[in-house]
């Protein structure tokens, strides 16, 4: 089975502070659900919230770019959050994302998601690929509502979106905090299966614990050994950090 802390420190490196992904063996840094389109979608339903979300994600960008600079994102599903046809407002808010975006990087890649219906015209006009699975290097890099067995059998590491990552952990007080987390987790297949957080503030935390019923991707609950792995969170003015494993910690 492979190291999962050398596979954390060499060959899929958590950002510091920011939910994101080095991938050096790719020259590529991965990032997952976005949800472009949230304010709108809230709209409908009556809920007006100030449309700041594709200027909160160009910064996170520009921070990530600051930190490390690759040739590729790889953008690993979830662009948009709603399921129906896109509007014209929201391919604005598409375009603007990945136009910002290309400044950055000689190539974009974009994972399909669950949520991604109706997105391949847009990428088409913007010359950006929708794929299935990224499967390299024995990397494969998919949003994890879907199993793709069969390349899930022959990777060395796994990369998956959709989870949403979140952690509740309770201090020697009783005090409870939610923290996004990168969670690297051992498979009974012996490779490495990586759930990354969000990178929409908008797209929220699923908590997860020991029990595999917290669960969302059919390729976690499937392969992971929970208790095995190790967490890393997201802590504000802090940046990433190694927690112990998941047996250790003592969640709320």
């Amino acid at each position: 089975m492979l190291d999962i802390r050398k596979v954390a420190f060499h060959d899929a490196i958590p950002l510091s502070g920011i939910p994101a992904l080095l991938v050096p063996s790719l020259s590529a840094t991965v990032i997952s659900d976005l949800h472009l389109g949230y304010e709108e979608e809230l709209y409908k339903e009556g809920i007006l919230l100030s449309k700041t979300q594709v200027e909160d994600l160009q910064k996170k960008l520009e921070e990530m770019h600051r930190l490390v600079s690759t040739k590729r994102l790889i953008i690993n599903g979830d662009i948009r959050h709603g399921f129906g046809k896109i509007t014209r407002s929201q391919r604005k808010e598409l375009e603007r994302f990945f136009l910002h975006a290309s400044g950055y990087y000689e190539e974009i890649l974009v994972i399909r998601g669950n949520h991604d219906n109706y997105l391949k015209s847009v990428l088409n006009d913007l010359k950006i690929q929708l794929l299935d699975q990224l499967y390299e290097n024995e990397i494969l890099i998919m949003h994890g509502h879907k199993e793709h067995a069969e390349f899930v059998k022959k990777s060395k590491i796994i990369i998956i979106g959709h989870e949403h990552p979140a952690l509740i952990l309770r201090d020697e007080h009783g005090q409870q905090s939610k923290f996004l987390a990168f969670l690297y987790l051992p498979t009974i297949l012996k490779n490495i299966l990586i759930l990354i957080p969000p990178f929409s503030k908008f797209a929220g935390g699923n908590v997860i614990t020991n029990d595999k019923r917290t669960l969302l991707s059919i390729v976690s609950r499937k392969y992971a050994i929970l208790e095995e792995g190790i967490p890393f969170v997201i802590y504000e003015g802090l940046g990433t950090v190694e927690l112990p494993r998941m047996a250790f910690l003592s969640y709320g």
